[in-house]
């Protein structure tokens, strides 16, 4: 940007000192300056920095439009694939599931180390802590998150991932810490011609407990998750590479079971008697439908291996149920502001030798994390 800044400078330099040249003569009459009467010498310095100029300009543009000429980080692009591990710290403000509360109060971190495999297939752990007082008195960790899939982007537009994941919960009681903590999930993605991206994923949780007097109502539950998003991408800002920020309005759907088995372990690690009494209501009145709507808004900032993102959401629960009616509300008006945000950093397994091919010729339409 310096270097565009410069020949700007230089061309009004050359220009006017041309119209000063042409003026300076007391004896002779003031007419319209001509690049005609440029020397040769000022000719060649304008076409210089006429060309840099040009370049500058259209790199300056490019920081604000989706040109097919700008490059993508290709660190990114070539770590993409290349085997690597990912060590990053999440962030949630509220321990919230399809906008219900979960009866964890305070915020929760997830530190995470997770090693992809170029081939699309990776493994991970996260353990979870919360600031939530009794259970940080009952356990010092108070989960643990299992997980591995695999995920591939296919014609630099639909993105395709599949992963299964096993939560080792240690508060609570013997039941609730096998309550739905499998998870099997499909999720897709279409970006459809750089203009918008439409999300799915499907969600399968079972229990890990075998007793036959559990509820099928804690042995099972699904979620349905579609997005609509757009990205918008800043190039060369504040430091980064690629700076975006794309808005995002997610709709959910499923079984309304899953915060509640969350709810019954809380509740347990409180004593609490009469929320166990509520939550086993809740639970036989079990429910599929609309659950949530968030509206959203992503901030990512990377520069090179280091990746910074922040997420402010807004959830707007439906059909929540009212303990005390046996009733559920269509539309209780709740609305449940947090945040989610995370940091983290790539460590390549291999570096290559040289950038390949496929790297140097990285347009901004192909897939990257």
């Amino acid at each position: 940007m310096m270097r565009g800044f410069t020949g700007v400078l230089a061309v009004f330099f050359v220009l006017a000192s041309g119209s000063v040249y042409a003026q300076s003569a007391a004896d002779s009459i003031p007419h319209p300056f001509n690049l005609d009467s440029l020397s040769e010498g000022d000719r060649v310095l304008l076409d210089k920095y006429k060309d840099v100029f040009e370049d500058d300009f259209h790199d300056f543009l490019d920081i604000f439009n989706d040109s097919p000429k700008s490059k993508i980080d290709t660190t990114v692009f070539d770590m993409d694939r290349s085997s690597h591990v990912e060590t990053g710290l999440d962030f949630a403000s509220s321990n919230l599931i399809n906008g219900r509360l979960t009866g964890i109060s305070g915020v929760a971190f997830y530190p995470s180390v997770t090693y992809y495999h170029k081939t699309g297939i990776y493994v991970g752990i996260s353990p979870g802590f919360y600031t939530d007082k009794a259970i940080v008195k009952a356990t010092p960790v108070p989960l643990v998150n299992l997980s591995a899939g695999y995920q591939h982007t296919f014609f630099k537009r639909w993105f395709v991932g599949i992963s299964y994941a096993r939560n080792i919960i240690t508060y609570g009681g013997t039941v609730s810490r096998k309550l739905l903590d499998n998870t099997l999930s499909l999720s897709t993605s279409v970006d459809i011609w750089r203009h918008l991206t439409i999300a799915g994923t499907a969600d399968i949780y079972w229990s890990s407990t075998h007793l036959k007097s559990l509820p099928e109502t804690e042995k099972f539950s699904s979620d349905i998750e579609l997005s609509l998003r757009k990205g918008f991408f800043i190039y060369k800002f504040a430091g980064a590479k690629v700076f975006t920020i794309t808005p995002a309005l997610n709709f959910y759907f499923g079984d309304d079971n899953r915060a509640i088995a969350k709810q019954l372990g809380s509740s347990e690690v409180k004593a609490d008697s009469l929320t166990k009494k509520a939550i086993t209501k809740v639970i036989a009145n079990n429910y599929f439908g609309f659950l949530d709507v968030e509206p959203a808004l992503t901030i990512d900032w990377r520069i090179r291996n280091l990746d910074i993102n922040v997420t402010p959401a807004l959830a707007i629960p439906f059909n929540t149920l009212n303990t005390k009616t046996d009733q559920r509300t269509l539309n209780p008006k709740i609305y449940r502001f947090y945040v989610q945000a995370g940091i983290k950093y790539l460590f390549c397994v291999k570096k290559k030798k040289g950038k390949s091919k496929a790297v140097n010729n990285a347009k901004i339409d192909d897939p990257v994390f």
